[in-house]
């Protein structure tokens, strides 16, 4: 059903790069290989896109862990908008909070200071198979 997940975080001047890592470890829950890139802000800043790529059964993985551990908010919130996440592709876009990630939690936001994740399916019914999924999981709300 989920081919990838390519994962993309920001780590500002003002952050600690290793709570961030360690925020990805808790999302992704294993090791991983990333593309760190180096950037200068407009002010000068330095500014690291930290970015990784997993692949099948795991990314399918870290998409069920996700969907399991949301507040019910949440999961209303990814019902509602199922169908704005979809991108080009067969994509799906979930952007979570990068402090309550690193607590180990996980929470949907539209802010900018988020870890993303585009999880790529093999096709558009396994996309309607996803929202099926979230329904589903409804009932084991936290």
């Amino acid at each position: 059903m989920i081919k990838s997940v390519d994962i993309r975080v920001f780590v500002h001047a003002t952050e600690d790069k290793e709570k961030i890592m360690a925020a990805l470890k808790n999302i992704i829950k294993s090791d991983f290989n990333i593309i760190e890139e180096h950037y200068e802000g407009y002010y000068g800043n330095l500014i690291i896109v930290i970015s990784c790529t997993i692949e099948n059964e795991k990314a399918e993985e870290i998409l069920n862990t996700i969907l399991d551990n949301l507040s019910r908010p949440d999961k209303d919130n990814i019902l509602k908008t199922f169908y704005d996440r979809i991108g080009k592709g067969n994509t799906f876009h979930i952007r979570l909070n990068k402090q309550k990630a690193y607590l180990g939690e996980y929470t949907i936001s539209d802010a900018d200071d988020v870890i993303k994740l585009v999880f790529k399916f093999d096709s558009k019914s396994s996309l309607e198979k996803l929202k099926e999924l979230i329904a589903n999981k409804y009932s084991n709300v936290r």
